[in-house]
């Protein structure tokens, strides 16, 4: 009887740190495999568009934040190619067919808006 309530007390105790490790691991871009979000970005909306075309899948996705534009290039110049995406420009990665598009723009309210757009590879 005493080791099931220790048990039990053991959980409780634990319960509000096993939430926090959760709710700080790392996210990702919805619809777009392994790639990351920055943190510092939300996401504008939890479900990507997505388009089935005879050629691949077209894939867009917004996120939001704070972050200065610097930051989020750096980020995703050193994350990507460690996840199997070759840079093709400033803002383009290409992988497995598809190119994948990172656009940056500001709001007006010290936001910085982040577009990911995955296409086909042109070929």
């Amino acid at each position: 009887m005493f080791i099931r309530l220790l048990f039990i007390l053991l959980i409780a105790v634990s319960l509000p740190f096993i939430n926090n490790d959760l709710s700080a691991a790392s996210k990702f871009v919805p619809g777009i495999n392994d790639l990351p979000l920055m943190p510092g970005l939300t996401l504008r909306s939890e479900i990507p568009m997505v388009f089935d075309t005879p050629g691949g899948r077209i894939v867009e996705v917004f996120a939001i934040g704070k972050v200065p534009l610097t930051r989020i290039r750096s980020f995703y110049r050193e994350t990507l190619p460690q996840l199997g995406w070759q840079p093709k420009n400033k803002n383009a990665f290409e992988r497995d067919n598809e190119t994948l598009k990172i656009e940056l723009s500001e709001d007006g309210k010290g936001r910085r808006m982040v577009r990911f757009s995955l296409i086909p590879l042109r070929k």
